[in-house]
């Protein structure tokens, strides 16, 4: 479009205040309503009431064959053009210097919780919580490969008939944040009324043999250290509460819901192809077998991924960042909040 508007603009006169803007007609509705014109002028009859519902249900297919005709040739375009892009001259990303997980039982418990403040008028709070994961495939970088094996974990899940499929982690993984997600929301914001909102992350990196996850929640300055409390209490309930099949149920129809909708998508197919020339264990079976893969997991499956994120309590780092009076900065509600016995919150730094 962008050659079609220069060289129109090459072959008029210079004017003062004149612009060419260009439309697509993906629904071919202005093609139609030309040719209904058209046709109208050649015959000058009107239609009986017959004839109308059988103009109209022709002209919904025109429409519908215009819209999907103009869908294809713009995909067609856009490949194209992704195709004809030359490879970048840039200094590609080094990766052997990769992240690793902290190892929080070398730490004291005021080094593995910070604090911010920022004195304002509106009184907010937030707070994350996060700990060591896999990456997708189920791998970490050397600590956590030493804490799985001093758990003896291992992803080969008794009786699971798809445990050796390369896409199992990963869908283990998901299916567990659902799971997650869900007890967290009920518990620290329905039951006990102390989030605005809870959610629960997971890193899912493919290259780097290294994750985390990530639990956030949202409060009143007052209450955020019981928010604090009661997701870690959730996080480590996984454990003495273990997954349902009832939860896994419902996070099942969650994931393939969200499967069928996102396949709608470019975007989509780009990330369900990306990484398989890549040295991952990634295969063509990664992007056929979702759906599969999601019907055949099981409650066992999904608690035994769980037992891979390091959710002890010298596992967790803290961070909380407080806005609203100078007083929950100093102490104030908040600090009388805190579980007793904790130690001194570490305060990091404090905006004005």
């Amino acid at each position: 479009m962008a050659i079609v508007r220069r060289a129109v603009n090459a072959q008029l006169r210079p004017q003062d205040d004149f612009e060419i803007n260009l439309v697509a007609d993906f629904e071919g509705v202005t093609q139609h309503k030309v040719a209904e014109v058209e046709g109208a002028m050649s015959t000058g009859k009107h239609h009986r009431e017959g004839q109308e519902q059988e103009a109209d249900a022709v002209e919904t297919q025109a429409l519908a064959a215009a819209k999907e005709r103009r869908l294809l040739e713009l995909d067609e375009a856009l490949w194209r053009y992704l195709g004809s892009v030359p490879p970048s001259e840039a200094e590609q990303a080094v990766v052997d210097r990769a992240p690793v997980i902290g190892r929080g039982e070398e730490l004291a418990e005021q080094d593995r919780e910070c604090s911010a403040h920022i004195e304002d008028s509106d009184e907010r709070a937030v707070a994350n919580l996060g700990g060591g994961a896999p990456n997708r495939w189920g791998k970490g970088d050397a600590h956590h490969s030493e804490v799985m094996a001093k758990k003896n974990f291992s992803w080969g899940t008794p009786n699971s008939p798809v445990k050796d499929h390369p896409l199992y982690p990963s869908m283990c993984l998901l299916a567990m944040r659902e799971v997650v997600n869900t007890r967290l929301f009920s518990r620290v914001r329905d039951s006990l009324g102390l989030s605005y909102d809870c959610s629960f992350e997971l890193s899912m990196l493919s290259r780097l043999e290294a994750g985390w996850y990530t639990c956030t929640v949202s409060s009143h300055p007052s209450r955020i250290r019981e928010a604090v409390s009661a997701a870690k209490d959730v996080l480590q309930g996984v454990i003495s509460r273990p997954i349902s099949e009832l939860e896994m149920s419902s996070a099942r129809r969650t994931l393939l819901r969200r499967h069928e909708t996102d396949l709608q998508s470019n975007e989509q197919w780009i990330s369900l192809l990306s990484y398989l020339q890549s040295d991952a264990p990634k295969d063509i079976s990664c992007v056929r077998d979702i759906e599969t893969m999601l019907s055949k997991l099981t409650a066992a499956d999904v608690q035994n991924a769980f037992l891979s994120l390091l959710t002890d309590r010298d596992q967790i780092f803290v961070s909380v960042t407080t806005a609203g009076p100078q007083s929950y900065a100093a102490g104030g509600a908040a600090s009388a909040a805190a579980p007793q016995g904790a130690g001194a919150t570490k305060q990091l730094v404090s905006l004005d």
